[in-house]
């Protein structure tokens, strides 16, 4: 296990530049500044099973309790196991629990919490989506109940911002997913040893994993709000427990500022970027949970109180839960002008096109779907664009422009659904 970072001091208001210039809106929107007074989530674990972490990011090296790796079958740990090579992992762990209150970057939902990453998304080829198959996640999912959390002496959460492509949603010829339930399985017997479970609910064009265990209040299915409380466009509503910030496209801006901003593997380009999806509204939640169950409640328990404590939309409200509604150790700031959209963010975040999940008012362009590797395999996908921020502060000359156009080309296929494909010989 990694040194980790200390318990920040309890109050409404960190020092994180992202949350003084009120870019983490969806902090706010479900009221956790208040809820930190009542609990950070000091003790409690939350398991991030994705593209993996960058263990070197300056938001999130002191939180990494340990990482892990399962692919095609063969679990590897220790360090560089859950290396980040998409930053889809990244960023969904640091709206989680990136550090907190240390006048860096942005602020963690569950400031108090550690982290545990478990990739089990690999891009096959370089500027490929990342896959795996259901089988691995399921063997990750059973490595964190069984080991990873009988080893943690507090709760343990886990993060699953991970869906499937619905039947003919493409033309790679992919019908079902996780059609032998074993993620749904995983994700029960998760529950029977005291696991949370939050689950993304996926986006237009593709489906939830664990319907059975959403069914039978094992885990919670998390749709996405926009920065103005409604259910974003590319949400779904049906089957969704909760609903908590996933961000939204604006013209002529992307993401910026509408979307969420959270950590990224660094480049030279930046450490933070925007982006937008329910895999970004389950951090939300599972870091909710593991502000819940820092108190002594139970994954049921805790639940049942996220439930009872939303409001008539289903949206999250954290501090309800807690019964902590008034802000406490609010030190005195130097004024800072909330940005328009688009304007300065806490640092220069990292350079991606603008591709989007769902069509939206900005001008972005989709890259055509690459073919899967087999007409057998089922495309599992959790969303989330990114975009670059404007007035970034790179770019001042034409040989700077090109470069950062060039990068941007480059990865362009960091904002695809990130895939989860069947591969039915390995079952």
């Amino acid at each position: 296990m990694a040194a980790s970072a200390a318990t920040p001091a309890v109050t409404s208001a960190p020092n994180d530049p992202g949350f003084v210039r009120h870019q983490q809106w969806g902090l706010a929107q479900a009221g956790f500044p208040t809820a930190w007074c009542r609990s950070t989530g000091a003790g409690a674990l939350v398991v991030v099973l994705d593209t993996g972490v960058d263990a070197a990011h300056p938001d999130l090296r002191g939180k990494l309790a340990g990482q892990a790796r399962v692919q095609d079958g063969v679990l590897s740990t220790g360090a560089g196991s859950a290396a980040d090579d998409s930053g889809h992992g990244t960023h969904v762990a640091g709206i989680a629990v990136a550090d907190t209150d240390n006048g860096v970057g942005v602020a963690g939902a569950a400031p108090g919490a550690k982290l545990y990453a478990i990739k089990v998304l690999f891009a096959p080829a370089p500027g490929q989506p990342e896959e795996g198959s259901p089988s691995d996640l399921a063997q990750a999912i059973d490595y964190a109940a069984d080991t990873v959390a009988a080893s943690w002496p507090g709760p343990v959460v886990l993060n699953i911002s991970i869906g499937s492509a619905d039947a003919g949603s493409s033309s790679d010829g992919s019908t079902l997913s996780d059609s032998g339930g074993e993620i749904s399985a995983a994700i029960s017997h998760a529950y029977s040893r005291g696991l949370a479970v939050a689950l993304a609910a996926a986006n237009t064009g593709t489906s939830p994993l664990g319907g059975t265990a959403v069914q039978d209040g094992q885990a919670l299915s998390v749709g996405a709000l926009d920065q103005n409380g409604a259910v974003a466009s590319y949400s779904p509503t049906s089957g969704v427990s909760v609903f908590a910030a996933g961000g939204a496209a604006n013209a002529g801006h992307g993401y910026i500022g509408t979307g969420i901003i959270s950590t990224w593997p660094h480049t030279s380009a930046g450490d933070y970027a925007w982006m937008a999806g329910t895999s970004m509204a389950a951090p939300h939640v599972a870091a909710a949970l593991a502000l819940l169950m820092s108190t002594g409640m139970s994954n049921a328990q805790a639940y049942q109180r996220l439930l009872q404590t939303e409001d008539a939309a289903q949206r999250l409200h954290v501090d309800s839960a807690l019964g902590s509604t008034a802000p406490c150790g609010v030190r005195p700031a130097a004024p800072v002008a909330h940005p328009a959209s688009g304007a300065s963010q806490p640092v220069t975040a990292r350079v991606v096109a603008p591709a989007a999940p769902v069509p939206t008012p900005a001008a972005a362009t989709q890259p055509p779907s690459k073919p899967v590797a087999a007409a057998s395999a089922v495309r599992l996908a959790s969303t989330g664009a990114a975009h670059a921020p404007s007035g970034s502060g790179h770019g001042g000359s034409l040989l700077g422009r090109l470069a950062l156009a060039l990068s941007a080309a480059a990865v362009v296929w960091l904002a695809l659904p990130r895939r989860l494909l069947l591969r039915v010989m390995r079952r």
